[in-house]
């Protein structure tokens, strides 16, 4: 492994419903309800020609679904303990 894969990250906590304004690459988002991390990018488009818009941001709001939550960790028998729901 090379030194920046070892590089400690620290993660902000974000406060329930706050939208955030990720960098466009190589943004990481830890879940909170399974501790996985996702690398997402982001691309803002017009929608009318699918071009990227330059030097435009793209915001994000990331919000559980307790639903489809609970019917996927169902699906694949996955079971989550008090402390981590």
């Amino acid at each position: 492994m090379s030194k920046k894969e070892n590089k400690k990250v620290d993660f902000y906590e974000v406060p329930k419903n706050e939208w955030q304004m990720p960098i466009e690459k190589g943004y990481k988002m830890a879940c909170c309800d399974c501790g996985l991390v996702h690398s997402m990018d982001f691309k803002v488009i017009d929608p009318e020609t699918n071009k990227v818009i330059k030097n435009a941001r793209a915001i994000l709001r990331a919000r559980r679904h307790e639903t489809l939550t609970k019917q996927h960790r169902k699906e694949r028998n996955i079971e989550v303990t008090k402390e981590h729901e």
